[in-house]
């Protein structure tokens, strides 16, 4: 049993960061197409309430700073 427990610990602590810049970069891409998707919009009065373009700056910020700690081994 507590070789179990260590074993789950060291695997989730040394792929955290990388699924956490993997996550965040689909976040990126997802928001990109939906940010390019409103900028293409045919009815210029629909402009939605989602910030789109903040979305994907604090995606790919969180996606710098993750792929930086999962390379360097934090």
């Amino acid at each position: 049993m507590a070789r179990m427990i260590v074993f789950g610990s060291t695997l989730w602590g040394n792929h955290l960061w990388t699924g956490l810049s993997m996550m965040s970069g689909i976040i990126v891409v997802i928001s990109s197409l939906a940010d390019r998707r409103r900028s293409r919009r045919k009815n210029i009065e629909a402009v939605g309430f989602m910030p789109w373009t903040a979305i994907t700056v604090f995606a790919v910020l969180s996606t710098v700073i993750a792929a930086a700690l999962a390379i360097k081994g934090a």
